[in-house]
Protein backbone atom coordinates (compact mmCIF):
# COMPACT_ATOMS: atom_id res chain seq x y z
CA UNK A 1 0.00 0.00 0.00
CA UNK A 2 0.81 3.90 -0.88
CA UNK A 3 1.35 6.85 1.62
CA UNK A 4 -1.71 7.10 3.61
CA UNK A 5 -3.05 4.08 2.95
CA UNK A 6 -4.35 1.51 5.95
CA UNK A 7 -5.27 -2.44 6.21
CA UNK A 8 -8.00 -1.35 8.61
CA UNK A 9 -9.30 -5.01 9.03
CA UNK A 10 -11.91 -3.62 11.99
CA UNK A 11 -15.44 -4.69 12.40
CA UNK A 12 -18.57 -4.55 14.40
CA UNK A 13 -20.66 -7.81 15.26
CA UNK A 14 -24.12 -7.29 16.04
CA UNK A 15 -26.95 -9.21 18.17
CA UNK A 16 -28.47 -9.22 14.93
CA UNK A 17 -26.09 -11.61 13.12
CA UNK A 18 -24.97 -9.01 10.83
CA UNK A 19 -20.80 -7.70 10.85
CA UNK A 20 -19.41 -5.35 9.21
CA UNK A 21 -15.36 -4.74 8.46
CA UNK A 22 -13.50 -2.33 6.87
CA UNK A 23 -10.91 -4.13 5.60
CA UNK A 24 -8.60 -1.22 3.69
CA UNK A 25 -8.85 2.53 2.91
CA UNK A 26 -6.49 4.08 0.53
CA UNK A 27 -6.35 6.93 -1.98
CA UNK A 28 -9.54 8.46 -0.02
CA UNK A 29 -11.20 5.03 -1.46
CA UNK A 30 -12.86 2.45 1.73
CA UNK A 31 -13.65 -1.22 1.56
CA UNK A 32 -16.22 -2.10 3.76
CA UNK A 33 -17.37 -5.93 3.67
CA UNK A 34 -20.31 -6.72 5.13
CA UNK A 35 -21.59 -10.16 6.48
CA UNK A 36 -24.75 -11.33 7.96
CA UNK A 37 -28.63 -11.27 6.90
CA UNK A 38 -29.75 -7.00 5.80
CA UNK A 39 -33.34 -7.89 7.34
CA UNK A 40 -34.59 -5.56 8.82
CA UNK A 41 -32.82 -6.31 12.40
CA UNK A 42 -29.79 -6.56 10.34
CA UNK A 43 -29.97 -3.32 8.07
CA UNK A 44 -30.79 -1.26 11.55
CA UNK A 45 -27.57 -2.91 13.13
CA UNK A 46 -25.49 -2.23 9.79
CA UNK A 47 -26.51 1.41 9.21
CA UNK A 48 -23.96 2.97 12.01
CA UNK A 49 -21.35 1.00 10.53
CA UNK A 50 -22.18 1.94 7.02
CA UNK A 51 -22.84 5.94 8.17
CA UNK A 52 -19.41 5.46 9.63
CA UNK A 53 -17.52 3.80 6.30
CA UNK A 54 -18.80 6.62 3.97
CA UNK A 55 -18.07 9.47 6.49
CA UNK A 56 -14.43 7.86 6.26
CA UNK A 57 -14.54 7.60 2.43
CA UNK A 58 -13.68 10.60 0.33
CA UNK A 59 -13.99 9.93 -2.83
CA UNK A 60 -15.20 6.36 -2.96
CA UNK A 61 -17.06 3.55 -0.90
CA UNK A 62 -16.91 0.00 -1.83
CA UNK A 63 -19.62 -2.33 -0.28
CA UNK A 64 -18.12 -6.04 -0.30
CA UNK A 65 -21.23 -7.92 -0.21
CA UNK A 66 -20.09 -11.46 -0.85
CA UNK A 67 -21.01 -12.34 2.96
CA UNK A 68 -24.53 -11.47 2.68
CA UNK A 69 -26.77 -14.45 2.71
CA UNK A 70 -30.02 -12.46 2.58
CA UNK A 71 -31.41 -9.34 1.44
CA UNK A 72 -35.37 -7.88 1.73
CA UNK A 73 -36.56 -4.52 1.45
CA UNK A 74 -35.29 -3.05 4.73
CA UNK A 75 -31.60 -3.68 3.44
CA UNK A 76 -32.45 -2.33 0.01
CA UNK A 77 -33.71 0.67 1.53
CA UNK A 78 -30.52 0.90 3.71
CA UNK A 79 -28.34 0.96 0.50
CA UNK A 80 -30.83 3.58 -1.18
CA UNK A 81 -30.44 5.54 1.59
CA UNK A 82 -26.55 5.29 2.21
CA UNK A 83 -26.44 6.05 -1.85
CA UNK A 84 -28.70 9.48 -0.85
CA UNK A 85 -25.91 10.53 1.32
CA UNK A 86 -22.54 9.46 -0.45
CA UNK A 87 -24.10 11.17 -3.13
CA UNK A 88 -24.83 14.57 -0.85
CA UNK A 89 -21.00 14.18 0.20
CA UNK A 90 -19.70 12.97 -3.39
CA UNK A 91 -18.44 9.93 -2.82
CA UNK A 92 -18.77 7.20 -5.40
CA UNK A 93 -21.15 4.39 -3.84
CA UNK A 94 -19.96 0.59 -5.85
CA UNK A 95 -21.47 -2.65 -4.22
CA UNK A 96 -18.95 -5.74 -5.14
CA UNK A 97 -19.53 -9.39 -5.15
CA UNK A 98 -23.16 -9.57 -5.37
CA UNK A 99 -24.62 -13.24 -4.39
CA UNK A 100 -27.56 -14.11 -6.48
CA UNK A 101 -30.11 -13.43 -4.39
CA UNK A 102 -29.21 -9.86 -3.95
CA UNK A 103 -28.78 -9.50 -8.11
CA UNK A 104 -32.17 -10.80 -8.18
CA UNK A 105 -33.43 -8.22 -5.46
CA UNK A 106 -32.29 -5.60 -7.41
CA UNK A 107 -32.99 -6.11 -10.68
CA UNK A 108 -36.78 -6.67 -9.82
CA UNK A 109 -36.80 -3.04 -7.86
CA UNK A 110 -35.08 -1.66 -10.66
CA UNK A 111 -32.48 -0.37 -8.62
CA UNK A 112 -29.54 -2.70 -10.36
CA UNK A 113 -29.63 0.66 -12.71
CA UNK A 114 -29.16 3.35 -9.98
CA UNK A 115 -25.73 1.38 -8.45
CA UNK A 116 -22.48 0.96 -9.81
CA UNK A 117 -21.85 -3.11 -9.55
CA UNK A 118 -18.54 -5.20 -10.11
CA UNK A 119 -18.14 -8.69 -9.82
CA UNK A 120 -15.49 -8.31 -6.86
CA UNK A 121 -13.56 -6.19 -4.85
CA UNK A 122 -10.71 -7.70 -6.97
CA UNK A 123 -12.24 -5.97 -9.72
CA UNK A 124 -12.66 -2.29 -8.02
CA UNK A 125 -9.12 -2.88 -7.14
CA UNK A 126 -8.16 -3.25 -10.61
CA UNK A 127 -9.88 -0.57 -12.07
CA UNK A 128 -7.18 2.26 -10.78
CA UNK A 129 -8.15 2.40 -7.03
CA UNK A 130 -6.26 -0.53 -5.82
CA UNK A 131 -4.11 -0.41 -2.65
Amino acid sequence: MGTGDTDQATGTATDAGVRTVVAAAFDGAVVCAVEGDLDLDGANAARPDLEAALAAAATTLCLDLAGVGFCDSSGLNLLLRLRTRARERDVRLVLCALPPQMRRLLAMTGADTVFAVLGSTAEFRGSGRQP
